[in-house]
């Protein structure tokens, strides 16, 4: 017997819905209990869900049903060497509360992650769970446009209570929203042309797209504005002619289509930014030199960061300045600690030390940084190489002459989410910290999804017919 008994299935996938549209909301959905520790809808729904499913496990005494997830048995051995790792290292780390609550937030978000290709187990779930994802996302976006013209945070942001000219929308600052862009904006561009849709959905997600760029140029985030975005955008051309078929591809039709569409959004997207937003991010915009020449102007010599920081380093502003010392004294914590790195969440703790010269911020602002200092070489090295495989398996899948049998819905699922990871080489260097970032963990574990659905169609008899409205569970 399977873990579900009766009609639970139904009901479980529903609240697993429920649960990742809590968790791209974010703390926003939630209640403050003590002042380092908020009640939110998503870890309510969470926990309930877990409990839920243990619940169903021991009473009715059913496995559980993971058969199909071992096309991904290598990655789920890593994230459980991952979490034992985690856990060890506590035993050397400097601040043990730290260590603790980084290793609880490390067992939630891989959760969050595995739970995807948990529930999603065919293409109908998958169309659901898009659905669902996206209507989260456009009420980010939208309430993103809202915030920039009437200045109204919500409780989440940073400027809460605050007539400040920022937009945050949802999330605590400027640049999580405009990672979780430029995260999500993959999905909405590719289901332009991959699926076939109503003019109505259609016109939707067009209408989702301008609000998530525009959303994305007054975050002045220029990591996922001028790097992030246009890695994707010139690998999505490079892949165009392994992805689309011969016959679409040649239209000049479809071509004449996809440029009005760009041409226009980009118009719309201009005229917004130009009319509706009076924030101080145009002149942070100006240039995407200024962080090469932030990071020019400054030294390899940690030790002479407090003078740099007084004769005020960086062209603009002094993030870039910032970001640099932390990560070069993030390198220097992890070869004091013979590359095992200083223990789970710990970067926080050994960077408290130089919080006078880093304008009070002691977490590394990078992903990358964040793991191999907290872990040391051995985690990071494998989480590199499983992230490099599930780009290549992705890749087999949104390629047609490599899987033929893939339908054009799960083509357009894996194409979005490589498109979405490699982008993320630049966009994981926006945000403070990517533990409890949600956006990032969802994206991988529909990646990982895409990939048990995929490779199951790609060896199934039969061939695509084209692309799908809105398939059957």
């Amino acid at each position: 017997m399977g873990l579900y008994p009766y009609s639970d299935k139904g009901r479980l996938q529903t609240l697993f819905m429920i649960m990742v549209a809590f968790a791209l909301l974010g703390p926003t959905l939630g209640i403050p209990l003590t002042p380092n520790f908020k009640l939110t809808l998503f870890r309510v729904t969470f926990f309930v869900l877990l409990a839920l499913l243990v619940f169903q496990w021991r009473v009715y005494r059913n496995s559980l049903e993971i058969a199909h997830m071992d096309r991904i048995r290598s990655h789920l051995g890593f994230f459980g060497f991952w979490l034992v790792y985690s856990a060890f290292s506590l035993t050397w780390a400097a601040d043990l509360g730290m260590g603790i609550r980084y290793t609880v937030f490390l067992f939630m978000m891989v959760t969050l992650c595995l739970a995807f290709p948990f529930f999603i187990r065919s293409e109908g779930a998958w169309w659901r769970t898009s659905k669902a994802v996206f209507w989260t996302f456009f009420v980010i976006v939208a309430y993103g446009v809202f915030e920039s013209v009437t200045h109204i945070h919500l409780p989440s942001s940073r400027y809460w209570g605050q007539d400040f000219p920022s937009v945050t929308s949802f999330f605590t600052n400027q640049n999580d929203l405009a990672t979780a862009v430029s995260l999500l904006l993959p999905y909405l561009a590719l289901y332009l042309y991959m699926v076939r849709g109503s003019l109505w959905r259609k016109g939707w997600v067009y209408l989702t797209i301008v609000f998530a760029l525009y959303c994305l140029l007054v975050t002045g985030s220029r990591g996922n504005t001028f790097f992030a975005l246009p890695l994707m955008v010139i690998v999505w051309m490079i892949t165009l002619p392994f992805t689309t078929p011969r016959e679409e591809l040649w239209n000049w039709r479809n071509w004449l289509k996809g440029a009005g569409v760009i041409i226009s959004i980009a118009l719309i997207v201009g005229c917004m930014y130009m009319f509706l937003f009076d924030g101080a991010t145009r002149d942070k915009l100006a240039t995407a030199t200024g962080i090469l020449l932030d990071i020019q102007g400054t030294t390899w010599n940690v030790d002479e960061l407090e003078g740099e920081l007084e004769a005020g380093a960086g062209t603009r502003g002094m993030s870039i300045v910032i970001r640099w010392y932390l990560l070069l004294y993030g390198l220097r914590f992890l070869k004091e600690s013979h590359f095992m790195g200083v223990g789970a969440g710990n970067v926080e703790a050994h960077m408290e030390a130089y919080r006078h010269q880093l304008e009070n911020i002691v977490n590394i602002h990078n992903w990358w940084a964040e793991i191999l200092v907290n872990f040391g070489v051995i985690v990071f090295g494998l989480y590199v190489v499983f992230y490099g495989l599930l780009l290549w398996r992705l890749w087999k899948l949104a390629r047609l002459k490599s899987s033929p049998r893939v339908s054009p819905l799960v083509r357009w699922g894996a194409l979005s989410s490589m498109l979405s990871l490699i982008g993320y080489l630049f966009g994981g260097m926006v945000p403070s910290t990517a533990i409890h970032f949600t956006p990032m963990w969802i994206v991988y574990g529909i990646a990982l999804a895409i990939v048990v659905v995929g490779e199951r169609q790609a060896r199934q008899k039969g061939t695509a017919d084209g692309p799908i409205r809105s398939p059957d569970a």
